[in-house]
């Protein structure tokens, strides 16, 4: 079925519309097309154009065109009153087609079957779309308002070398990947590479968030969790000087990695000499925070952490192995650091246990940006036959962020290697169920990720899987 469209063209955007149009877009339209400058008229066209050259605002000349039945009159001329007047025109010749006008004067005109095409709105986004860190948004495709969008994978970015599948895409999904002006329809075993131009598609808000996540590169943490560490101290379960070695830890890493505040929640207060040592550190990024009240220690940590901003939450190793403890950190879905009593000033290096059918590249980004901002290597112990995908998406990672990276296959036990062998250590484990549900009374359990208790005498970190 043959759609007819009138186009009124005068100027230089209308001879670049025309070009396209005979161009790419001939398909089923008929286009019928008005002009006085004859270097608007194409050489060469075939038989779905019609040219009429005629001064446009003219209504006698203009209503011998309309015998015909416009879909749709597209009005693009280069002059002001000439545009109002060529709108005024068609809207008395057709009160119900819908006009599309090329505006550059904002114009104000009431109409319903108006669509005004801002050039000056339009060239703006344009230019926005090359700058740097800004999302391309689709503005003629779908609602646009931002559900389609554009994203440069920057060379930095923790999303390079990740599966799409390990990604976790909620309200949002990875609809295609454009590679060396290639499409990609990407699988759950697609690779992002550096510079990838990404299409997602999803809700505008998500889209946004995830914007920054794919342009963050490392040297942010704790975002995106959070912006705040806090530090939970239990005065009754800890020592006097296992409390202020714990602050002193949470003041040191607070001063080298990029959040904002230091919360320090104190519970159950039975020194106040130990109360004035921690107050004396309260200040404009360090808030001293302390409860009185009995046994509202869990309920206390909960309200904090639902109506903070909290990207780390620091605790006493004794003190996570409580599973009451470690059950309500799990549910915030926030990275974990428990200190031990060594001194983490002293810590040189970065261990990771690598296990079989783990997807570690959730949390690789992670384990890369806590080593850059701490100036530790890295270490992975090989624990059997693991994925090689795995090792060598850590080793693209750690060419990209220029990190020491060594990998170690064990002939024992990694727990009993690291135990006997390691020293000044920051072990990471996923913050995974098996976490959660370790008991140091099961002795038959082979997860390292269960055994984390084994190895107190290391700070250790653990990060969420999803």
């Amino acid at each position: 079925m043959r759609t007819d469209v009138l186009i009124l063209a005068d100027g230089i955007v209308a001879k670049h519309l025309i070009d396209r149009i005979t161009r790419n877009y001939v398909s089923q339209n008929h286009y019928h097309i008005v002009y006085m400058d004859e270097s608007i008229k194409p050489q060469e066209h075939n038989d779905n154009f019609s040219f009429y050259r005629f001064d446009p605002t003219s209504f006698v000349k203009l209503s011998k065109l309309f015998l015909h039945r416009y879909k749709e009159v597209v009005i693009v001329l280069g002059n002001k009153v000439d545009t109002i007047a060529s709108f005024e025109n068609v809207r008395k010749l057709d009160p119900s087609v819908t006009i599309v006008v090329l505006d550059r004067w904002d114009l104000e005109i009431e109409d319903g079957n108006f669509i005004a095409l801002n050039a000056n709105e339009i060239l703006a986004n344009r230019v926005i779309d090359h700058l740097p860190n800004v999302p391309v948004i689709a503005q003629n495709v779908g609602l646009g308002l931002g559900e389609i969008m554009e994203v440069l994978v920057p060379f930095g970015s923790s999303y390079v070398y990740r599966h799409v599948g390990s990604i976790e895409q909620r309200n949002w999904k990875i609809a295609a990947i454009y590679r060396n002006n290639r499409l990609i329809l990407p699988s759950p075993d697609t690779m992002i590479w550096p510079n990838d131009l990404l299409l997602l598609i999803g809700e505008p808000t998500v889209l946004r968030e995830v914007f920054r996540s794919i342009k963050r590169e490392v040297g942010q943490f704790p975002l995106p969790f959070g912006v705040d560490c806090y530090l939970f101290i239990d005065m009754a379960a800890l020592q006097a000087h296992e409390v202020r070695h714990l602050v002193l830890t949470a003041i040191y890493l607070h001063q080298k990695i990029n959040d904002k505040r230091l919360l320090i929640r104190v519970i159950n207060p039975n020194d106040i000499a130990l109360l004035d040592f921690i107050k004396s550190y309260d200040s404009d990024d360090i808030e001293v925070m302390i409860e009185y009240r009995d046994d509202k220690g869990m309920d206390v940590m909960r309200m904090d952490l639902e109506r903070g901003r909290v990207g780390l939450c620091i605790v006493h190793n004794r003190c996570f192995r409580s599973k009451s403890l470690r059950e309500t950190l799990y549910t915030f879905g926030i990275p974990i650091f428990s200190a031990a009593n060594s001194n983490v000033a002293k810590l040189s290096s970065e261990g990771l246990i690598i296990a079989p059918e783990r997807n570690y590249e959730k949390i690789s980004s992670v384990v890369f940006d806590v080593a850059v901002q701490l100036g530790l290597s890295l270490k992975l112990f090989e624990y059997d036959e693991v994925d090689k995908e795995v090792l060598e998406h850590f080793q693209n990672l750690s060419n990209i962020f220029s990190k020491e990276l060594q990998i170690l296959k064990t002939k024992s036990n990694p727990i009993r290697h690291i135990a006997e062998n390691e020293k000044d250590i920051l072990l990471v484990f996923p913050f995974s169920q098996k976490v959660l549900k370790a008991n140091p009374l099961n002795i038959f359990v082979t997860d390292p990720e269960a055994l984390f208790f084994k190895l107190s005498q290391f700070h250790q970190i653990f990060i969420p899987i999803s």
